[in-house]
């Protein structure tokens, strides 16, 4: 199995700063995603430089990638998308995710936490590695799943029991 950064604890400045300001976007999104997750997306250049941000606002039915993205336009090309959730793989209000990731032909997905939604839930992260997408996990985990706290308590504890989602949202 290949090593990714999640596995080896090692990232790089750029991969800070990129995700916090990610988190960043996501915030802004407070008051306005309801019933959905806060979502902040960057895309950056193969030079590092950000060439697209958004985040996402359930009433306009598009999500922090998409924006993300057509901001971005053809300097998304083997560049990297930060985001703040695990993009999602399946067909809902609005296409999947990663189907926009793909055809941007991005070269690195990295984002800060999978998605516990049952629909959600590795989907995505799987369906960007079988593309051919190098994905990482794991930066700025804990701001991610303190940022979506109620998020997360009202997707964990709607599929399983109360004990085992407080230990999903503490572990």
């Amino acid at each position: 199995m290949q090593t990714t950064l999640a596995e080896t604890n090692v990232w790089t400045d750029t991969d800070r700063r990129m995700m916090a300001r990610a988190l960043e976007l996501a915030q802004r999104g407070v008051g306005l995603v309801s019933p959905g997750p806060l979502v902040g997306c960057v895309v950056a250049s193969p030079a590092g430089e950000i060439v697209g941000e958004g985040f996402y606002v359930f009433a306009e039915i598009k999500h922090a990638e998409t924006i993300a993205l057509e901001l971005a336009g053809q300097k998304a090309r083997s560049g990297t998308a930060y985001v703040s959730l695990e993009p999602h793989a399946h067909h809902g209000r609005t296409p999947p995710c990663t189907d926009a990731l793909i055809e941007a032909q991005v070269k690195r997905v990295v984002c800060c936490t999978a998605d516990p939604n049952p629909r959600v839930n590795g989907k995505g992260l799987a369906t960007l590695r079988e593309a051919g997408i190098a994905v990482t996990v794991g930066p700025r985990t804990s701001a991610a799943r303190i940022l979506n706290a109620e998020y997360l308590r009202l997707v964990i504890t709607a599929n399983v029991s109360p004990a085992l989602s407080l230990m999903q949202l503490l572990f």
